[in-house]
């Protein structure tokens, strides 16, 4: 089977960084492919940084469709283009964000997300709502540091900031899983759960797993209501790309 792994923002270096975690635990037989959009933000922080990344999201996921049997958004939030793919494909579509909170609930009673800036938290409050999961969920708590943080800022700065905030989720707001709340932290689960002693679950892992297993058991998205075929109209001042994914009576 082949997972297609998309990182909506327009770093290279994450994108390399998430092929090579979703490589390394995929199964015998399975194909990662990860890539990332030419046009976009750097990073994405905030609703508008989300909107602006979801044209050339759809874009280069429309392009590699039909060459993959299952989709990953690889960014730590409620990703519009998570739902839109869902109705264009019939194939799995998921994000991390998603896909760790509901490994999260089967690891542990209470989950608790650490994320980046302080203005992350309450739209992944927002997202944890969204899924259904507010009962579970101890704490989000952010590190202080911007994404692009996680690039630059040096190994054990990055570590200790993760450390130290998930450490203040279980020892103060009763977390027994911790869920790393960005594509960037891919790869540190090891070392925060060799520090605190608890699951500690990577997004880009708990996807790709999810996938695998959707697509081994012969699962696709359900196209009855939420998820239906979108009906077609006119598109203006867009690429023709963008007309494909439409049903036409």
């Amino acid at each position: 089977m082949r997972v297609l792994f998309i990182n909506p923002n327009t770093s290279p270096g994450f994108t390399e960084k998430i092929a090579a975690i979703a490589t390394r635990h995929a199964f015998p037989g399975t194909d990662v492919v990860a890539v990332n959009p030419t046009s976009g933000p750097r990073s994405i922080e905030s609703i508008y940084d989300e909107l602006l990344s979801s044209p050339g999201t759809l874009e280069t996921a429309i392009e590699r469709l039909d060459e993959c049997d299952a989709v990953v958004i690889a960014c730590y939030s409620d990703h519009p283009t998570v739902y839109a793919l869902r109705e264009i494909a019939d194939k799995p579509v998921v994000g991390i964000a998603e896909a760790s909170m509901l490994l999260a609930c089967v690891l542990g009673h209470k989950f608790s997300v650490v994320t980046t800036n302080r203005e992350w938290e309450p739209l992944l409050w927002d997202a944890v709502r969204h899924y259904g999961l507010g009962e579970r969920c101890a704490s989000v708590r952010s590190t202080g540091m911007a994404v692009l943080d996680l690039e630059t800022a040096g190994a054990e700065t990055v570590d200790n900031a993760i450390i130290a905030a998930a450490r203040l989720a279980v020892e103060q707001d009763g977390a027994d899983v911790i869920c790393l709340g960005c594509a960037g932290m891919a790869g540190l689960d090891e070392k925060v759960t060799a520090a605190l002693g608890v699951p500690v679950v990577d997004g880009v892992v708990a996807a790709l797993k999810l996938m695998e297993g959707a697509v081994a058991a012969g699962l696709s998205t359900s196209k009855r209501l939420a998820y239906a075929q979108p009906q077609y109209k006119e598109v203006v001042g867009l690429p023709a790309l963008f007309d494909r994914p439409y049903v036409r009576r």
